[in-house]
């Protein structure tokens, strides 16, 4: 009984954390919320790029801090035994907690660029977007010409001669 009820939590744990897991989206993907989206686009130079980290958003820390918890609660509530089970339950699931928010930390935070476009044909038009690095551009640098769309989802993709 005691086994079954801890290989059912650390399935769930398991799924919870895989679910709050988050992917870098390349520009052939799209996310729901861009769908319908309308954008406007003008050709630009970058004339401004700061390399950022973007965190792992607070939702998806807490679900990893509590899968963690949990699933060193029902470790600790099986390794424990006597008097000593409610310690060793409470130690495995602070444990777990930190460990779960480590690991939700690490796979989540993402490498990216806060860049500063100038619009091309004007003098002092100028965008500033955070964005997440991509995996077919990599960093982009200083000069990188392309396009920058405007609108819902802004960003700004190399015309790939950089």
């Amino acid at each position: 009984m005691m086994k079954t009820h801890f290989v059912m939590t650390a399935l769930a744990a398991g799924a919870f954390m895989l679910a709050s897991c988050t992917s870098m989206v390349d520009g052939n993907t799209v996310r729901a919320n861009q769908v319908g989206v309308a954008s406007q686009a003008l050709p630009a130079t970058v004339i401004s790029a700061k390399n950022v980290t973007i965190e792992t958003t607070g939702t998806a820390r807490n679900i990893g801090t509590g899968v963690g918890a949990a699933v060193g609660a029902g470790a600790g509530q099986l390794l424990g035994g006597g008097s000593g089970r409610i310690a060793s339950t409470v130690g495995f699931g602070v444990l777990g907690a930190l460990a779960g928010r480590y690991m939700t930390d690490a796979a989540g935070n993402t490498a990216g660029q806060t860049l500063t476009v100038l619009i091309d044909g004007t003098k002092n038009t100028t965008y500033t977007v955070t964005q997440p690095v991509s995996k077919q551009t990599g960093y982009i640098p200083v000069g990188t010409h392309g396009m920058f769309y405007l609108g819902g989802n802004s960003r700004f993709e190399p015309d790939g001669n950089f």
